[in-house]
């Protein structure tokens, strides 16, 4: 059975059509603003109703991470027998315009779906895509409704858990990409007062309870041969969603963050895992929420 690639934009949803012409088969969601399939943020398999298989995204904005979108529909189409892939809502960008290009070929559907109003001209993909009316998707009031559920039910399902940060891989954030520096290390850059300090090839990440002077980050830079520094507050991590995954990257819980403790390098995480579990992958998104469900701005890429 082949597979059909589903292309739609912010104004339409799949929800109806799907509803009328799914029939049971599989399908890969891979829009993470999708509230619907399943919870936001994140890219889910249906085998019928039931959830077979997932992937943590931690963004609503597709263009945040393609990476993952594409590594999502290489491991989501191994475990697929035909069906639908549910593509991300596409806006006309020169990044997203080539991801949906990689897509097509990754999945190598035998049809294609685009809303009618999608900017897209469809030369770039595989094949010639055919056009359908879609209802029109819910206002953003009714969205952010549905997400906070979906925030409240993950809240009521999270276990407390401690998280030594030197002895995961940290996936999707500045942090932990690059070699820390001691404190001695700290005091020689002119960086005493800073609570941790990582340098990431020609950038500096530093996290600092307030703002360095322009003059300590210029003699940081100039001591590293770094050209740039990141700075970033000491609770800015508090609340950002992430998961547990094993070191073959199977994901076995999703939560958030609630503070990490830069002296000692753990984080205490509220997630769905119980524990004890075996963490060997921390994925840290850029969607943050509070205890009540409300939703914040995510951050700048690459800035955590």
């Amino acid at each position: 059975m082949g597979i059909t690639l589903l292309i739609g934009n912010p104004k339409v949803s799949w929800r109806e059509w799907l509803k009328a012409n799914r029939n049971g088969q599989d399908l890969l969601c891979l829009d993470p603003a999708d509230a619907v399939v399943d919870a936001p943020c994140r890219f889910t398999l249906l085998k019928g109703d039931k959830p077979v298989w997932s992937r943590f995204y931690g963004s609503l904005d597709p263009s945040r991470a393609p990476h993952v979108i594409l590594t999502a529909i290489a491991q989501g189409v191994k475990q697929m027998d035909g069906g639908y892939i549910q593509l991300f809502s596409y806006r006309p960008t020169p990044l997203l315009r080539q991801v949906v290009t990689l897509a097509s070929q990754i999945a190598e559907p035998t049809r294609i779906l685009v809303a009618k109003g999608t900017d897209l001209s469809g030369d770039e993909l595989t094949i010639g895509p055919e056009e359908v009316e879609l209802e029109p998707a819910f206002p953003l009031v009714v969205q952010q409704a549905q997400r906070k559920a979906h925030w409240l039910n993950l809240i009521s399902k999270c276990h407390p858990h401690t998280v030594n940060l030197e002895e995961v891989t940290i996936e999707g954030a500045r942090f932990g990409s690059g070699i820390s520096m001691n404190p001695d290390e700290r005091e020689r850059l002119g960086l005493k007062e800073a609570i941790y300090v990582e340098r990431t090839g020609r950038a500096l990440m530093i996290v600092s309870e307030q703002e360095p002077e322009e003059s300590m980050i210029s003699r940081a830079l100039d001591l590293t041969g770094c050209n740039k520094a990141n700075t970033v507050s000491l609770d800015a991590y508090e609340g950002v969603l992430c998961a547990f995954a094993r070191q073959s990257g199977e994901e076995i819980g999703t939560g958030f963050i609630e503070s990490i403790d830069w002296e000692n390098r753990t984080a205490t995480i509220l997630c769905t895992a119980i524990p004890p579990v075996p963490v060997r992958i921390l994925r840290i998104g850029s969607m943050k929420i509070d205890a009540s469900g409300r939703e914040y701005p995510e951050s700048a890429p690459w800035r955590l």
